[in-house]
């Protein structure tokens, strides 16, 4: 290989080393700019929690869901099976607290609020977030319950549960 040509090699591989270590060096520093909670306010998942993160069966609000059904099923004195073959049906929420236990829509969001708030105060207890923040989520829990229970099954929703797409 002449003199030209390996020049131009180390060259352009010095370059190219250069420009991926000032590339990561920029992303090192942008991720710690951006980083939302100190290291010491971050709650590590336990238990069940754990579990679910490692099968990757829990992603972000979509796992809340599952509680929201478990606490309606709790409400109507039903089980999560009987509920969800009645979901499956093509009712809402509403129409099913309606035939159980004689409740119109806002009664029925008002008793789910409650037991909610309850969960909220608990984790504000527990230490797992702040009066602040709580109370953000308590302002938008009667809109985001509703809209929970007046979801419908729909075949290619075989898999999921209803769905309020919110922050509880």
């Amino acid at each position: 290989m002449n003199n030209f040509r390996k020049t131009f090699l180390v060259g352009s591989l010095s370059c190219i080393l250069a420009l991926g270590g000032l590339s990561f060096a920029y992303t090192a520093i942008a991720a710690s700019d951006t980083q939302a909670t100190p290291s010491s306010e971050v709650i590590t998942p336990s238990g069940n929690d754990q579990q679910d993160v490692n099968n990757h069966r829990r992603h972000g609000h979509h796992g809340r869901k599952f509680m929201l059904f478990k606490d309606t099923a709790t409400l109507l004195d039903m089980t999560e099976k009987d509920l969800k073959k009645e979901w499956e049906q093509g009712k809402s929420l509403q129409q099913i607290a309606k035939e159980k236990k004689n409740w119109d829509a806002d009664v029925f969001v008002q008793k789910l609020t409650a037991v909610q708030s309850t969960k909220i105060d608990n984790a504000v207890k527990a230490g797992k977030m702040t009066e602040q923040q709580a109370d953000q989520l308590k302002q938008k829990l009667p809109g985001s319950l509703k809209r929970f229970t007046q979801h419908k099954y729909h075949p290619s929703q075989s898999r999921k549960m209803p769905s309020a797409h919110s922050e509880i």
